[in-house]
């Protein structure tokens, strides 16, 4: 079933354009396909792609004046290679903007929840500099709500500037202007997936390019030293043909333990988030409630106002590390199906 933690819609920040317009609102879906359109880096990457593809015309045309089985063989495997390239860049940046993403709504939260806990510390500090002036409190608790509000402006002010960068390592990542402005249509949420590793790493074996890659290279070594191995060609060629091809396999069996070692590593930091975050739901609202509480102690004289502004601490830091918490979650998630090969659920 389908659990919400935290929500996080349009409307959060209203953002809008010197024209007056309204700011363009981004699905997950259309911000990675804007930056696989519009970015830089798939600029690069194209670019790249292109110069590959001249050099196997180049190896097409050499092919008519000098033909050679193992050349063709060269410049076909690195013409694939270089598009293997361009689809893992493709599957790179897009796991890029998922993090972005994520990252401009934890900020948006971040600075809402301080923005708050500074309303809050100006409501105590007003509520204290009464009771001081009518000797209810001492001097030592409105100091102390004075520092609560510095505090709490300082937690401001360090949340909208994590807010500003996240928002320009978004535009950056989608090619547009650093300070434009945007909305996020999709929610910041905490949803548990059923997850089975086998099922991951047999995907993963099977459809991660790099292994794919990997393959064909030791194919292209083995068609090598087939065509090398014979009387005609000297000892040292072909010796150094079956050192091609025993690197090629090794570098393939390495390969296959990273991407397994990357696999397991994803899944467990899901799985862990999957357990931290109950526990963090179970923090927020204990300190919650011994707000409540230790609130209804103050205002009875039972406790000072040094006591309230800890619990009113306390809370604010619950509700920053679930906030925290489901942020990391949803990065690991998109890290595990990444890693994978697999799609999002």
């Amino acid at each position: 079933m389908r659990r919400f933690i935290l929500v996080i819609l349009a409307v959060v920040v209203a953002a809008c354009t010197a024209s007056g317009e309204e700011a363009p609102l981004f699905t997950m879906e259309e911000a990675v396909a804007i930056a696989q359109r519009d970015s830089i880096a798939a600029a690069l990457a194209d670019l790249t792609l292109e110069e590959a593809r001249l050099a196997y015309m180049e190896v097409q045309a050499n092919q008519i004046l000098r033909p050679s089985v193992i050349a063709q063989q060269q410049g076909e495997d690195a013409w694939e290679a270089a598009q293997a390239a361009r689809q893992l860049a493709e599957l790179d940046l897009a796991l890029q903007v998922e993090q972005a993403y994520y990252d401009v709504l934890r900020t948006d939260l971040s600075i809402d929840l301080a923005k708050r806990a500074l309303e809050q510390a100006e409501a105590q500090l007003e509520s204290t500099q009464v009771r001081h002036g009518l000797g209810m409190v001492s001097d030592v608790d409105l100091l102390a709500a004075q520092s609560q509000v510095a505090t709490a402006q300082l937690e401001v002010n360090r949340a909208e500037a994590s807010g500003a960068t996240a928002r320009m390592r978004f535009n950056r990542l989608l090619g547009r202007e650093l300070d434009a402005p945007f909305r996020l249509v999709d929610e910041f949420a905490y949803e548990p997936v059923d997850m089975s590793l086998e099922e991951a790493l047999t995907a993963a074996l099977n459809t991660r390019i790099e292994l794919k890659r990997a393959r064909a290279a030791v194919a292209l070594r083995e068609k090598e030293l087939m065509v090398n191995d014979n009387e005609y060609t000297p000892s040292l060629t072909i010796a150094k043909s079956r050192l091609a091809l025993e690197r090629a396999e090794a570098e393939l069996r390495e390969r296959e333990i990273d991407i397994i070692l990357e696999v397991r590593q994803n899944y467990q930091a899901v799985r862990e988030g999957q357990e931290r975050i109950p526990i963090l739901e179970t923090n927020l609202a204990r300190a919650q409630e011994t707000l409540r509480i230790t609130g209804i102690r103050y205002e009875a004289g039972v406790i000072t106002a040094i006591d309230l502004i800890d619990a009113q601490r306390a809370a604010f830091q619950a509700e920053l590390q679930l906030i925290q918490g489901i942020f990391d979650y949803n990065i690991a998630l998109a890290r595990f199906y990444r890693s994978a090969g697999l799609e999002p659920r």
